[in-house]
């Protein structure tokens, strides 16, 4: 993994990110950096990666992003383009009550850390949990209510 900072070198203003892979067209993911691309283009922006980790754990690359993020003040709009380093980096325990009895606070961290993983892996903002299991449990009730289903399932039964 890397944590990576992109330069604007008519302005000065810098976004700092994350990535599971050191890939140089990667100029982040957020959505003022994107803003920005598109509206300067890509020749105006210099990427350059400013800590390579091997082993280290998510929780250390991401504290280590915070503070590059806080280092260049770059969630400021007059420094940079990354939003505020809590609204980057993915909560956790915040998982509505009513899905609070489904998953333990052990569990969300885990999850959330896979969540994190694939996120990187696919170049994509990392989604809550709470988003993740609604997700799930609506995909779980599109398939159990199909029309294929209950028709297996009234075939079980009968």
């Amino acid at each position: 993994m890397v944590v990576y900072k992109v330069t604007n070198t008519s302005d000065g203003k810098v976004y700092i990110g994350y990535s599971h892979n050191d890939n140089p067209n990667n100029l982040g993911t957020g959505k003022y950096i994107k803003r920005a691309v598109k509206d300067l283009g890509a020749n105006y922006f210099v990427r350059e990666v400013i800590k390579e980790f091997e082993e280290e754990s998510l929780e250390e690359v991401l504290s280590a992003v915070e503070y590059w993020i806080n280092k260049y003040k770059s969630d400021d709009p007059l420094n940079g383009y990354n939003e505020k380093a809590e609204n980057c980096l993915p909560q956790k325990l915040r998982l509505t009550k009513k899905l609070q009895v489904l998953i333990t606070p052990q569990d969300e961290e885990l999850l959330s850390s896979i969540l994190i993983r694939k996120s990187m892996e696919n170049g994509t903002k990392p989604i809550s949990v709470s988003r993740y299991v609604r997700d799930l449990i609506k995909h779980h009730i599109i398939a159990e209510t199909s029309n294929e289903h209950i028709i297996e399932r009234i075939k079980r039964e009968y």
